[in-house]
Parts: structure tokens; sequence; C-alpha cells
């Protein structure tokens, strides 16, 4: 390869390549609805095929192990190729030749914004040392949070100042141009077009590369009313949050004595214990720990620990990061899970405490293989054997997007014996006849209505479909649900359905509602799990109540329809009646002739 590959070429390629072609040319594929449809490469989904491929999306979701991805990402799970050779592969199929770049010329876009980073984060770490209005901040760090200069020196911590352009108007007078500090992330246009500073007032964590560049920042308000109250650069040519880590260079720093690595949630966590003398740990940048930071920290250790607050966010978000690190999980690993005591992180504790008694609880850490058998015992229902049944395949369904290896079997005869069912029978094993009854309804139900169905991702319908699909358990709390059903909205309907199946079926999850309904509504859930964000457990409940209560403040068309139907089939109440005529009478001016027809007849009743 004589360089690396244009971004514009990249698009072309993902652009004009049509998935459901490239599929179907490494397994059949059949058409159901808008998508396609087949069984699953990449788990073992029996005789129900859950992979679906959407020509219009232009890319592919299992609806049981959750794989997803673009052409790029199909042949890179599929065939094993590496991205370049994925686009390689892609480009010969089209009979396109793969125009490289050459080093020299991706050095001459990547080093001015370097440069410009370099400067930024100078002019941060100067400012803590030296400017008048960041002793607040100084005092933040030395008394309350007992960081001394050195391990801010280590880390290049800095501080923004509280001014709209101090940060531009010096970079520009060290020769950097506008164009250059909005492609770093630094400064951004207002409506009168003027440039101002993305970050002011606040702590500057400067994010290195692993040569040790400034490639990005994160930066702590120092005003508790400021928000958000941490900010991260945009990602840009040099820096994409998903794939970085805070503090893997400091701690690349002492390789040759690094055995493990602790993942944090927090810069201020990843520093305190450097400044216990634990510079062995590295934290995510807002967000949950993905693949690619797991591949990237097994890269340099075999032993990573997870550090969890201990409360229900905590553990949300540890079940959340053992997901993703399932498939990165080889032989020879050791991926552990710390829970602190709740209300506490890192940096609180080492506070308290010391290194050797962090250490210490450390020890306690929980291996993959043990937190996993703990979350899945903790629901463990053998009353039945469809509910034994249903566990483990929802068990094997995680198990499954798991590598080949010894510690992967171990998992799956442990699951087997807690059971009492082998892997064949978690396989073939049909759900009970009630649950068959209710899903059949189901079936019907959105059938009846099928050609009526288009599907919208923006309603509060598909928000609350959104956090109900992501925490199932919430289901059962919602009440006044007939409050709903009059609604004509596909995603309402369709949201009343799924809040109804998991209400009933508590210890199923998404796996078996997939397997119940019909594929356009399966493709609608596929996608929007697939595209919308995922609400934090701790903030979903409010959430939640939110979206359900401005839904309700829209109801009175539904309300209205409910009660026309009572009319038509079982004749109304007398408070009833005076509902309705409410309703109608609030809109009276948008009657159509219908409406005004069964007003008069209300009327009427009412006065006989």
């Amino acid at each position: 390869m004589a360089g690396s590959i244009p971004e514009d070429f990249i698009r072309e390629i993902v652009d004009t390549t049509n998935i459901v072609s490239l599929v179907d040319g490494y397994l059949p594929l059949k058409k159901k609805g808008k998508d396609h449809w087949g069984i699953c490469p990449f788990c073992d989904d029996g005789k129900n095929p859950s992979f679906s491929v959407s020509e219009q999306k232009q890319f592919y979701y299992c609806f049981k192990c959750r794989a997803t991805g673009n052409v790029i990402g199909f042949l890179q799970s599929h065939q094993g190729l590496d991205f370049v050779e994925s686009v390689e592969a892609l480009a010969a199929k089209a009979g396109l030749e793969v125009p490289y770049q050459s080093n020299q010329v991706m050095s001459k876009e990547r080093d001015p914004l370097l440069d410009c980073m370099k400067a930024a984060s100078d002019i941060f770490e100067r400012n803590l040392n030296e400017h008048d209005s960041a002793e607040k901040t100084r005092i933040y760090l030395k008394e309350n949070r007992k960081i001394s200069p050195e391990i801010c020196k280590k880390y290049s911590i800095g501080y923004s100042l509280n001014s709209w352009d101090s940060l531009y108007k010096e970079l520009i007078k060290n020769g950097f141009s506008e164009e250059i500090l909005i492609k770093a992330g630094l400064a951004k246009k207002n409506q009168e077009s003027k440039l101002y500073d993305v970050f002011r007032d606040r702590l500057m964590f400067p994010i290195k590369d692993r040569k040790g560049r400034v490639v990005g920042f994160g930066g702590r308000v120092m005003n508790p009313e400021d928000q958000p109250k941490y900010l991260n650069t945009g990602d840009t040519p040099i820096f994409q949050k998903g794939k970085e880590l805070y503090g893997l260079y400091e701690a690349l720093e002492v390789r040759k004595d690094l055995k493990q690595l602790f993942v944090v949630e927090g810069y201020m966590d990843t520093v305190a214990m450097s400044e216990h003398g634990m510079r062995n740990s590295v934290a995510t940048l807002g967000i949950a720990t993905n693949r690619f930071h797991v591949q990237r920290l097994l890269q340099v250790v075999n032993e990573i620990i997870f550090c969890f607050d201990g409360d229900d966010a905590g553990r949300g978000a540890a079940w959340g990061a053992l997901k993703n690190v399932l498939p990165a999980v080889v032989d020879g690993t050791e991926i552990k899970f710390l829970f602190l005591p709740e209300a506490e992180d890192p940096a609180s504790l080492l506070e308290k405490g010391s290194a050797e008694d962090f250490k210490k609880k450390a020890k306690d850490a929980k291996l993959l293989s043990e937190y996993f058998i703990e979350k899945l015992t903790q629901t463990l229902d053998l009353t039945s054997l469809e509910k034994k049944a249903s566990l483990a395949s929802k068990a094997m369904s995680h198990l499954a997007s798991m590598q080949e290896s010894s510690i992967k079997k171990l998992l799956e005869s442990e699951v087997s014996k807690i059971t009492g069912l082998d892997k064949d029978d978690i396989k073939t094993h049909k759900q009970s006849s009630a649950n068959q009854r209710k899903s059949s309804r189901i079936k019907q139900n959105v059938s009846e209505t099928k050609e009526e169905r288009v599907f919208q991702q923006t309603g509060l319908g598909s928000k609350i479909l959104n956090v109900i699909l992501t925490y199932p358990f919430l289901a059962s709390g919602i009440k006044d649900l007939e409050r709903f059903e009059g609604f004509r909205e596909p995603e309402v309907r369709l949201m009343l359905e799924v809040i109804e199946y998991f209400t009933s079926n508590p210890k199923l999850g998404i796996s078996d509602l997939l397997s119940n309904i019909d594929p356009d509504s399966a493709s609608f859930i596929g996608t929007l799990i697939s595209t919308s964000p995922t609400i934090e457990e701790k903030n979903a409940l409010a959430y939640l109540e939110d979206c359900l209560s401005l839904l309700k403040k829209s109801d009175s068309i539904s309300r209205i329809l409910e009660l026309k139907e009572i009319h038509k089939n079982n004749g109304l109440s007398d408070d009833e009646t005076f509902e309705l005529q409410q309703h109608l009478l609030s809109n009276i001016d948008k009657l159509e002739e219908p409406e005004r027809k069964l007003l008069k007849e209300l009327s009427q009743k009412a006065t006989n």
C-alpha cells in the first residue's frame, strides 16, 4: 500500500455499493416487507432468520446478537479483512482503482492541527500556573482534590480563561488561521460569523494519542451553574472520541512495569490515582466502553479492571461494558469488574484512604465469568422449563458474540448447568403456549394495521419505545395505558404492544420480542435501537415519565375516538356522554359534519 485512502473515496465506495447485493453474494437473503432477511452469519440463530439488511438505510442488523454495520463492516466481520483490505475489495468489485494518499499529503493536513492543539495546551497550562483569574482553580486542585503541581505538569493540566476570545486571539497572533482553529474544535462562529472560544472558564485536560501528541481536550466547569459539567472536543481529523482513552499515553510511559490497567469514568479519577502512585489507569471520554477501547487496552496488558459505582447506574454501565467486552475476550486475558461503595469514585476513596487500601479492594474485583453468572442468577427463575429456556437463550445470545475460546465453552457449560438445559435444548426450545397465544395476538393486531403503518422515529411514542427497549424492566411500572389506546400513530400502538409484552413476560428480552412480531415492526425496532441515542439508566425513569406526561397531554383525540367507539358498540353512560360533549364542544370550530351530527345526537340524549 502506497499510503492512506482518502475519506472522500471511502464515502464514495460506501454510498455506491449496494449492501443487499454484497451480502447476498455470501449468504442467501429473502425480501420481507421493506428489508431483506437471512440467517445471521455471526451468531447461531437456528432456523429463524434474525439478520436484517436494509437497502434503504444501507446497513445490516442482527436482532439476536446485535451485530450491525455497513458494507465495510460486513467484510471486516464476515471475511476477516481489515479496514483497508475491505475498501480495496469493494473498489475491485466496483472496478475502481484506490487513489492512495501519500503520507506527505496526510501530514500536511494533520500537522497544522497538531501544532495548533499543542499551542493551545501550552496556553492553557500557562494560564493555570500564572494567570490571576486561575487562582480559584489552583485552590480547587490543591485543596479540594489534593492534586500536586507535579501531577498537573505530568498530565499538562491547564485552565481556559473566562473569556469569549482570549485563546482565539492568542492563537491567531501565533500564526494559526481561523480555519485551523475551527477544524481543531477550539473555536466556533456565532450568528454574526464572529469566532469565539469553545472552552471558557474550565479546568482543561489535554487528551494525548499514543505518541504523546495533544489531539483533543476535556474541560470541567469551575462555575457549578455552568453546563455541561464536562465538555469534550468534537470529532476532528485528528481526534475521534470513541477511539481515545485519557491517560493511556502517561500509563505507557511505565510500560515495562505495566501489568494491569484500571478503566475509570473520569479525568480526575485517573489523575488522582496517579497522584497516589497508581499510574495504570485510563478513562473513557464520557462514553460507554466499546470494543475498540478493549482491543486497544489488550494490546498493552492482559488484565483490565473496570471500576464502577455500586449504585444502579454503575451496575447498568458495568453490564453494558461487559456486553461490549465479550467479542474481544480470548484465552489468556483477564477482565474484572470492581464495584465501589455507593456515591464513591476512585478519587474520593483515595482521598479518604490510601493506594494500598484501594489495591486491596481491587483484589476483590469480580472476574468477567463471575460477574456474568452473578448477573444471570440474580434474575434466575427456575419455576418452569419455559422460563429456564428463555433465560438460558438470552445468556447464550450474549455468548454468541464471543470468539471461540475455552472461556466461552466454560461459560456455555455453566449456563447449561445452572438451567439444567443442554445447548441444543436451549437453541430449539419454544415458548410456552401462553406466550405463543400472546405473540399470536400481537401478530394479529400488527397484521391488521400493517398497511397503514408508517413509523416515525421522532415522535413521543418512539422515544418511549426506545427507553423500554433499552430498559424492559421499566414497562411494568407504566400505568393508565388505556389512555393511549385510541392513538392512531403506529409507533404509539407498537409502544403499547411492547409494554404489554414485557409486562406479561418480565424475564424475556428483546430477542424474544422480535421473534414474535412482524418483520416491518421488527425492522423498525432494529433501526430504532441502532440509531437512537442511549439514555443513561439513572436518567431513564425521569425521561420516560416526562415523555409519558407529554403524550397524555396530547391524548384528547384518542379519548374522543375511544368514546366514539363505546358509543357505537355499547352506548355511553351519562358521565361519558357529558365527557364526549365537552371534548367536541372544545373543538367545535374544527368539527366536520359527522362530528356535528354526533354532538347534536348527544345533546338530544342529554335533554331527554
